[in-house]
């Protein structure tokens, strides 16, 4: 090949190579903007942890009760004694369900779902602890909260009543709690809230101004 028809061959092939060499797309602004809103970090809860009381979180779905169909996290704050038979604040605590989506939380639908909380963590504490529990017998009965709380300037669907559960933690014993409950919206943090207060301990106890006081303190979002 002699270096007239080398040169011309160069040219053409420097030619293709820059009609195949375009401008670099401008991104999409629509797909920045969701980029960004998914690069956002989240809104946290504010719950602040008192001193003696232990906290934990637990997303879901619960291990030891995953027909639970939940979407978010459970934040817990446990009573100084709650796991010694001995203390006033034994079997005492506020929970928190943290919650993506807008599952329905109603009466039926709450006592369905603690049912299966209670019965999954003692059926699953109990087969280490080599206690014989029959979750079976377990029971949770919720009744409608007189009067129209609020939390937060936020409406609030207020529930109360027992759970007939057992202590797979200590005893291995049956063990009944009164149990209050609030479900709200958030609007700012774009969650739903269920927060849960037991005790086995009679309302009226000191113990419960500690959970009442939890519940208040208890924020969906930084002001």
């Amino acid at each position: 090949m002699n270096q007239t028809v080398r040169a011309a061959l160069a040219a053409a092939v420097t030619l293709a190579l820059a009609g195949c060499q375009t401008a670099a797309p401008k991104p999409d602004l629509a797909e920045k903007e969701s980029s960004e809103e998914a690069a956002a970090p989240a809104v946290k809860l504010e719950w602040p942890l008192p001193e003696g009381w232990k906290a934990e979180t637990i997303p879901f779905p619960l291990g030891f009760a995953p027909d639970i169909k939940l979407e978010g996290v459970e934040e817990l704050r446990f009573a100084p004694g709650m796991f010694k038979a001995d203390q006033p604040g034994y079997w005492s605590y506020a929970f928190v369900w943290w919650l993506d989506g807008e599952p329905t939380l109603g009466e039926p639908e709450l006592e369905r779902m603690l049912l299966s909380y209670f019965q999954g963590l003692a059926g699953a504490v109990a087969r280490k602890k080599e206690f014989k529990i029959d979750t079976g017998r377990f029971r949770v009965a919720l009744n409608p909260s007189s009067g129209a709380p609020s939390k937060e300037g936020h409406n609030v669907q207020a529930f109360s009543g027992t759970a007939d559960i057992a202590d797979a933690f200590v005893t291995g014993k049956p063990l009944a709690l009164n149990v209050d409950t609030w479900v709200w919206d958030c609007p700012v943090s774009g969650k739903r809230v269920a927060l849960v207060l037991a005790s086995p301990r009679n309302t009226s106890d000191p113990i419960w101004r500690d959970l009442f006081q939890r519940r208040d303190e208890f924020l969906c979002h930084r002001y």
